[in-house]
């Protein structure tokens, strides 16, 4: 399931959860509640009236007493005490106040036994030498009454926790339905979101929980069919313009090559006229590998330029791309040193040689070129956490540092100096890939450091 799908799912258990966790705290709040307050009870009040009414007994005498104990004993916790007779007299008293020591009528009687006496809340008990009432201290508790139906009661107790239970499944289900219902519609929303993320488009249902969602999917989707497909026909004319340039330069450049090397060789014609003919080869070259590139370069981005990997050792392969420098017309009067390492000798690669080769040409030739003089370049081999690394160097005078910094930023200025042959050199290591680390060699020149997945 799909993140945002998971993300529905996780929200609507915790929703459920959380119900049921704040029922289950709830009860646990009325019980504890029930008996902390139970506690409370019996740590201000000894003894219930109930209790009290009981112990309370009468002589032959007519008197009223507890027996061994006092009162204070049995009515700790409780303001004050009464018994009347049947004509509403007070026979018995503990505590009474003054107010309160007179006759009560009937009436006043049926008042107090249910609520109050004076803001005095009371308790009553009749027993065959009268009726006890007990006073509790002023504010101390709240009494009121409610009366209802029996019928009410036992439906409550019966039949009311069975609806209740039914009205909770009922929620419960509702929940579930309404947010599967919302999970599956936003899970093709989901699904929508991973195609247009790899590049896909869409065409969503825009009926249901996420329509809304879906159709602003939808849209977008158009926009970015309409935007690739006009980015597929500009690269495409791009690449073919590229390609086609190309193609119309080298013929008139190999006129020009061809008729300059003339030029050089014969022997009639003045020195000075032969070396400006030797100069017209060498910037001809130059020409030359910078169409090259650039067609190069516009083939790798945009994924024209297939690759021709083939098993391959490394120290025969080098060797091989070494020794054609040394032997092209790039090289000049340039020294080139190879030093490949036992490991880096057998070490195994799959790679397309002819890239390859244009990689360490492209590295080679730029030493050459901008360095005035014999530079002396040297290309170490070896074999580090399974890769295979090329170092090259030179003693010439290093990278710009404006070029350094495009190479290692990659960002390009109005002003940045010519890089194209170098970033032809990053898109092929990158689509083999490896890695391409460019610095300045200590203590001078230039460095270039490539890596290679070894097979």
């Amino acid at each position: 399931m799909k993140t945002l799908v998971r993300l529905i799912r996780r929200y609507v258990l915790l929703a459920v959860g959380l119900s049921l966790l704040l029922i289950v705290l709830g009860l646990a709040l009325i019980i504890w509640v029930g008996i902390r307050f139970g506690l409370v009870w019996q740590e201000q009040f000894r003894y219930s009236y109930m209790e009290i009414a009981d112990q309370l007994q009468q002589d032959d005498s007519g008197s009223l007493s507890f027996g061994e104990k006092d009162a204070s004993y049995w009515l700790n916790g409780y303001a004050w005490a009464m018994v009347l007779d049947d004509d509403g007299e007070v026979i018995w008293g503990y505590q009474l106040p003054q107010e309160l020591d007179r006759r009560y009528t009937a009436p006043e009687i049926a008042v107090f036994s249910r609520w109050y006496l004076d803001d005095y809340p009371v308790f009553c008990q009749v027993r065959d030498y009268g009726l006890l009432v007990l006073g509790m201290p002023r504010d101390s508790i709240w009494k009121y009454s409610f009366w209802t139906y029996p019928e009410l009661i036992n439906w409550l107790f019966y039949r009311g926790t069975t609806v209740m239970g039914g009205v909770l499944v009922l929620i419960l289900v509702l929940c579930l339905l309404f947010s599967w219902r919302g999970a599956k519609s936003l899970g093709v929303v989901a699904d929508g979101l991973d195609t247009l993320a790899e590049g896909g488009t869409v065409n969503l249902s825009t009926k249901g929980f996420a329509g809304e969602l879906a159709e602003k999917l939808n849209r977008t989707s158009a926009q970015i069919r309409s935007r690739n497909e006009i980015i597929q026909r500009r690269d495409t004319a791009r690449t073919n313009w590229i390609a086609g340039v190309s193609h119309d330069i080298r013929t008139p450049l190999s006129l020009i090559l061809g008729w300059a090397e003339q030029l050089q060789k014969n022997d009639a014609l003045p020195e000075e006229t032969r070396r400006k003919a030797e100069g017209i080869c060498q910037q001809s070259e130059k020409i030359r590998a910078l169409v090259e590139d650039l067609n190069l370069t516009s083939k790798l981005q945009y994924g024209a330029q297939p690759l021709r990997r083939k098993a391959v050792h490394a120290g025969p392969l080098l060797r091989q791309m070494v020794a054609d420098f040394c032997n092209g017309p790039l090289a000049g009067d340039s020294e080139v040193e190879l030093v490949i390492s036992r490991e880096a000798e057998t070490a195994a690669l799959q790679v397309d040689e002819a890239l390859l080769a244009r990689a360490v040409e492209n590295i080679l030739g730029n030493s050459v070129r901008h360095n005035p003089g014999t530079v002396r370049c040297r290309v170490a081999v070896s074999v580090t956490d399974r890769s295979l690394c090329i170092a090259i160097t030179d003693d010439g005078t290093g990278f710009p540092d404006r070029v350094l910094e495009a190479l290692q930023t990659g960002r390009v200025e109005e002003n940045t100096p010519h890089i194209l042959g170098l970033h032809v050199v990053e898109q092929i290591l990158r689509a083999h890939g490896g890695t391409v680390l460019f610095s300045q060699n200590e203590p001078r020149g230039s460095r270039v450091e490539m890596r290679l997945p070894i097979a």
